[in-house]
């Protein structure tokens, strides 16, 4: 099987001949990869800044048709078109219940193994030809025949995370909202405060080619060093919530200052501290909503699917390279993390 190899910090490795994924818990399916997106959290454990277990395919986007399924899989058969969000859910225990699918109790995140428990196997990711997925029947969702693999690709993730953040906020009808971070996720969270009806949107970013593409979704943007003055020029009241889809200190103390008293900071990147650059007593002092964690995004997509149906996804904004081989992984992993020709969202092609 073709796919990539996480090999260690800055060592993406391809190779065509991996096993192949096979069913190995009655509630497993196997799909044929179609689409597999490259997220930016996937950079985490390529640049050192977080932990992870070599020899783990990596990848937590993919799109896909079903060739094998376990004898208790009862919702998808062999020649579904389904995606596959970040984690595996059960949909029954309490967190699944309580649509925090995201942190299901007997669930998994694909594409990354713990290196601090290397006993406990490894969920491999969709970075490859094929892949194994378990707990399939609370996991998958069918793809609407309306919506093409790519946009199928952002609603394993990015997407619903990108809404998932600003809905957090509360509600926004009227008001203005600052996104800082412009790359997929971000994009996603600017387009979705149009949708839940913001009056005005403000979008930081300090890479001038992903401010462009925010402006094409109807953003004013501006770089950090002028986010006082640019938010200033859109409200004298402060902002009403910021999401942080950029994930560092300054980000955070940047989102504290702009947001108005009682307001909302949503944080939506994946956190690479250990403490919030937020002290105790600027958000006592202001009246501070801090919120944060993982999108659930299985337990959203039921709602969202119905809510956008019909609705043209910013697919052809957010996805600035879309047919990369997996032979070409490598290059494209370092391209990604050098911010360079103007990627913002690669998605392979198994």
């Amino acid at each position: 099987m073709r796919g990539l190899v996480f090999h260690g910090p800055g060592d993406i490795r391809f190779d065509d001949a991996l096993p192949d994924p096979v069913v190995e818990a009655p509630d497993d399916v196997v799909i044929e990869v179609t689409t597999a997106g490259l997220c930016g959290s996937d950079l985490h454990p390529y640049e050192g800044r977080e932990a992870a277990r070599p020899g783990v395919v990596p990848g937590h986007e993919a799109v896909g048709v079903v060739t094998a399924t376990g004898p208790q899989v009862r919702d998808f058969h062999v020649g579904d078109r389904v995606l596959v969000p970040f984690t595996t859910s059960c949909g029954a225990c309490s967190a699944c219940r309580r649509g925090l699918s995201a942190r299901c109790e007997h669930g998994a995140l694909f594409g990354w193994g713990d290196p601090e428990d290397p006993d406990r196997p490894a969920l491999h990711g969709g970075q490859a030809a094929r892949l194994r997925v378990p707990l399939a029947d609370g996991t998958l969702v069918a793809v609407p025949a309306a919506r093409s693999d790519l946009d199928a690709v952002l609603l394993a993730d990015n997407l619903p995370t990108g809404w998932v953040a600003v809905e957090r906020l509360g509600d926004i009808h009227g008001q203005t909202v600052v996104v800082q971070g412009l790359g997929s996720v971000g994009l996603c969270a600017v387009w979705s405060a149009w949708q839940l009806g913001a009056a005005a949107v403000l979008g930081i970013d300090p890479v001038e080619h992903r401010r462009r593409r925010a402006e094409r979704l109807g953003a004013t943007t501006c770089a950090p060093d002028d986010a006082a003055s640019a938010t200033r020029e859109l409200t004298r009241e402060g902002v009403a919530g910021v999401v942080d889809a950029a994930g560092t200190a300054a980000a955070q103390r940047t989102a504290a200052d702009l947001v108005r008293p009682g307001g909302t900071v949503s944080l939506i990147a994946v956190p690479t501290q250990e403490h919030f650059a937020v002290s105790p007593v600027a958000a006592y002092d202001r009246n501070l909503t801090i919120v944060a964690g993982r999108a659930p995004v299985r337990s959203l997509l039921g709602r969202l699917l119905d809510q956008l149906d019909g609705v043209a996804l910013p697919t052809e904004v957010v996805v600035t390279h879309a047919e990369a081989d997996l032979a070409d992984g490598p290059a494209v992993y370092a391209t990604f993390a050098a911010r360079e020709a103007d990627m913002v969202k690669a998605v392979f092609r198994p």
